[in-house]
């Protein structure tokens, strides 16, 4: 140990003053960049910590939403209400009765692995006795991915 004490004295005492002010330049540049990554790690560090307490907080929110109760409160004037008893057809009505109009198909075709179905424009819909809901068929991604393709090669096609 002693003869590396020895060896370093040696090599700064032949170093010249130039050689003094570039080590201590390169000494002070190295301390500056750990110190600011050092800083930008704390800030990091903060703000995931702020943002976990903003999850908690949208998790309390949304737990009390999900908690608050599901009913209307719409209060109708007096104009309004009297509009509701004067309709044809109310509006509650028209909610009810959404999902009883029924579209007829000609043709359904699934072999792409998406279903298409041809529209009966000569029967287009009919009143649905048991207004099933909606059927949603879903597709895998590459499905979906080569669909949008041969969409974007259409309109390349087109224009």
């Amino acid at each position: 140990m002693r003869q590396f004490v020895s060896s370093l004295i040696e090599l700064i005492g032949k170093l010249s003053v130039v050689d003094m002010i570039i080590i201590i330049a390169l000494m002070t540049f190295i301390i500056l960049i750990i110190s600011v990554i050092y800083l930008y790690k704390i800030s990091t560090l903060e703000i995931e910590e702020s943002e976990v307490n903003d999850m908690l907080d949208l998790k309390e929110i949304t737990r009390q939403i999900e908690q608050a109760p599901k009913t209307k409160n719409i209060e109708l004037t007096p104009y309004e209400r009297e509009q509701e008893e004067k309709a044809i057809i109310s509006y509650d009505e028209l909610i009810k009765n959404s999902n009883s109009m029924k579209i007829n198909y000609d043709d359904e075709d699934a072999s792409s692995g998406v279903l298409v179905k041809k529209v009966d424009l000569k029967n287009i819909a009919n009143y649905n006795e048991d207004s099933t809901d909606t059927e949603v068929h879903s597709i895998s991604y590459k499905e979906e991915e080569a669909f949008l393709e041969a969409l974007k090669n259409l309109k390349n096609m087109l224009s």
